[in-house]
C-alpha cells in the first residue's frame, strides 16, 4: 500500500465516484438483487427469507444458493497510534483481496440479556453472611452496564455466500473458504468463530423478540425429529410495513442506506454510527468483480475515451482548429480511468460492488425519528448522505440481517482501500467469565471483566499520580477477589498499617451502602 496516497485516517473512500460511475456494461448482473421468496406475503412467516436450516449454521437461503455466519472478535483499533492502525488496514486489505465469494459483514447493537449477564458477571451468591457486600459490588456493575450503553452490547457477524448446486457441495466449499477466512483473522489479531445453525436462529430470535432473548428455546435436532417449523419461534405476532419505516409488537423500526459519498471519507465514519448507544443493525454488503472482468472494462473505457479524442480532433480540423488540446472532460476522463488501471495493476487493488444498510429500532415512532436525525447529522458531518428505503422496508430488514440475502440494489462501486475505510473494527472488550470489575472501557463505555489468572502471567502493577485511587483501586479488587472467588489475599506492607487503616475504611465504607440499600 502506498501511504503516500492513502492513510487509514483518511483514505479516499469515494474519490473515484465520476471515474467508476463510468462502469454500467457486464456488471449490472453482478449487483442483481435476489428476489424475495414470496413477493407477496400472506403471514409473518413468510417475510423470514430462509428456506432450511441446518445444525452446522449452513442455511440455504434460495434454489442453490447457501450461505454460513461467522462471529468475529473486535480488536484495538481506535486506540492505536497511526503507524499501528495503517498495518491493521493494510491486513485488512488483504483479507478483502482473499475473498471472491459474495459477504456481508454485521455489526448488531442487540440487547443485553441481563439474566445471562447476571449468571456470567455478577458475583454468585453463597452462604458465608456476606452477600450483602455481593449485591453492592452487583447493583454497581449493573448501574455502570445501564449506564454506559443502555443495556446494548456489540456483536460482529462475517456471513458467505455462495451458489452450490447441493448442500454437500456448499459444505465441502465452506470448509476450503474457512481456512483462508481463520488464517487472515488470526494475521488481524481477531478471533473467528463459525456459528452453528441455533446460534445462527438465536441471533434472527434476539432481533425479532428484542426484550425477551431469555425465552428463546428452539434445537434443530428436536425440530427435526417432530417436524417444527423454525419460522414459528422466529416470528412475532405482527408486523407492519409503512413506506419509510415498520413496526411490530414491541419495537418501531427503520431501514435507512448510505446514498452518497464524499471524496474523502474518515475511517471513524463506521464507528460513529455503530457507538451510537441505540438498538442498531449496521450491514456492509459486498460483491467482488473479477480482475479479468475489471480489467476488459477498464480497458474497453479507455479505447472509447482515445477514440472519443481522435474524432473531437478530426472535427476541429474540419474547422480548420488545429490545436492540440484535448477538451477538459476528456482529459480528466482519461486521467481518472489511468489512475485506476494503475491501482488495479501495481497496488493490488481489486474492484467489488458495495452496499451501506443501516436498520434502526425505537420503542417510539418519536424515538426513531430523533434516532433517524442523529445519524443524518453524523453523515452530514462526514459529507455523507444517508437516507431511508422508501418502499423497499421488508427488503432491506433482510438484506441486514445476518441471513445471507441481499434484495436491493443500492450498491456503486468501490476499490480495495476505498472499501476498508468502513472499517468494522473498534476497540477490544475485557469480558472474561468469573472475572473481577475493573471499571469501564472509555470508548465503547461497556464495563471491564478481566480474570488475570487466564494469563501467561498473572502479575500486575497500579500506576498513577498520587491522589488518583491507586490504593482504592486494589482493595476493590481484593474486596472482588475474597467474594468472588476462594482465593487467599497476602497483603505485605511496608508502611506498617496503612493497609490495614485503608482496608477498614473500605469495610465501613461498603457497610454504609450496604445500610443504604
Amino acid at each position: 500500500m502506498q501511504t503516500v496516497l492513502f492513510s487509514s485516517r483518511d483514505c479516499p473512500a469515494a474519490e473515484r465516484e465520476v471515474k467508476l460511475g463510468l462502469f454500467t456494461d457486464g456488471f449490472k448482473e453482478l449487483k442483481k438483487a435476489s428476489e424475495p421468496l414470496y413477493k407477496t406475503p400472506k403471514s409473518i412467516q413468510e417475510t423470514i427469507e430462509i428456506l432450511k436450516v441446518a445444525e452446522n449454521g449452513i442455511f440455504e437461503v434460495a434454489k442453490n444458493r447457501f450461505s454460513k455466519c461467522y462471529r468475529f472478535q473486535d480488536i484495538n483499533y481506535t486506540t492505536t497510534n497511526e503507524v499501528e492502525q495503517i498495518d491493521i488496514f493494510e491486513r485488512y486489505c488483504k483479507f478483502l483481496n482473499s475473498l471472491d465469494v459474495s459477504f456481508k459483514i454485521t455489526i448488531n447493537n442487540k440487547n443485553k440479556d441481563m439474566e445471562q449477564v447476571r449468571d456470567y458477571v455478577f458475583l454468585q451468591e453463597k452462604g458465608d453472611g456476606f452477600n450483602g457486600f455481593r449485591k453492592i459490588y452487583n447493583d454497581i456493575m449493573e448501574k455502570k452496564i445501564h449506564e454506559g450503553r443502555q443495556g446494548i452490547e456489540q456483536e460482529r457477524y462475517l456471513t458467505i455466500t455462495i451458489e452450490r448446486k447441493n448442500f454437500e457441495e456448499a459444505k465441502a466449499q465452506f470448509a476450503t473458504i474457512e481456512a483462508s477466512v481463520h488464517k487472515a483473522f488470526g494475521e488481524l489479531g481477531a478471533e473467528i468463530v463459525p456459528l452453528s445453525g441455533n446460534e445462527r436462529i438465536k441471533v434472527l430470535y434476539d432481533y425479532y423478540h428484542m426484550g425477551e432473548e431469555g425465552s428463546f428455546d428452539f434445537d434443530i435436532k428436536e425440530a427435526m425429529k417432530t417436524g417444527a417449523d423454525f419460522r414459528n419461534d422466529l416470528a412475532g405476532g405482527m408486523i407492519q410495513f409503512y413506506p419509510d419505516y415498520y413496526k411490530d409488537e414491541k419495537k418501531y423500526c427503520r431501514a435507512l442506506f448510505i446514498k452518497k459519498y464524499p471524496s474523502s471519507l474518515s475511517d471513524r465514519f463506521l464507528n460513529e454510527i455503530t457507538s451510537l448507544p441505540v438498538h442498531s443493525i449496521t450491514s456492509i454488503d459486498v460483491v467482488p468483480i473479477p480482475k479479468d472482468m475489471t480489467t476488459k472494462i477498464l480497458q474497453k473505457k479507455y479505447l472509447g475515451i482515445e477514440s472519443d479524442i481522435i474524432k473531437q480532433q478530426r472535427v476541429r480540423n474540419k474547422n480548420n482548429d488545429f490545436s492540440s488540446e484535448i477538451s477538459y472532460n476528456k482529459r480528466i476522463e482519461k486521467k481518472e480511468i489511468e489512475e485506476i488501471m494503475d491501482d488495479v495493476r501495481e497496488n493490488d487493488q481489486c474492484l467489488y460492488y458495495v452496499a451501506v444498510t443501516i436498520i434502526l429500532m425505537a420503542d417510539t415512532k418519536e424515538e426513531l425519528d430523533s434516532m433517524m436525525e442523529t445519524v443524518e447529522t453524523i453523515g452530514k458531518r462526514n459529507s455523507v448522505t444517508i437516507e431511508e428505503h422508501y418502499l423497499k422496508q421488508r427488503e432491506a430488514l433482510n438484506t441486514a440481517l445476518p441471513i445471507g440475502v441481499r434484495q436491493v440494489e443500492t450498491m456503486r462501486t468501490m476499490l480495495t482501500q476505498s472499501l476498508a475505510v468502513l472499517m468494522p473494527f473498534n476497540v477490544q472488550e475485557l469480558n472474561d467469565g468469573s472475572g473481577c470489575y475493573y471499571g469501564i472501557n472509555q470508548v465503547s463505555k461497556n464495563i471491564n471483566i478481566g480474570n488475570r489468572k487466564k494469563l501467561i502471567n498473572g502479575n500486575g502493577f497500579v500506576f498513577g499520580v498520587p491522589g488518583s485511587g491507586k490504593s482504592f483501586f486494589c482493595k476493590m479488587e481484593m474486596g472482588n477477589v475474597f467474594l468472588g472467588t476462594d482465593d487467599e489475599i497476602i497483603v505485605i506492607d511496608p508502611m506498617n498499617g496503612a493497609t490495614r487503616w485503608q482496608l477498614k475504611r473500605l469495610s465501613t465504607y461498603a457497610s454504609l451502602l450496604y445500610k443504604n440499600n
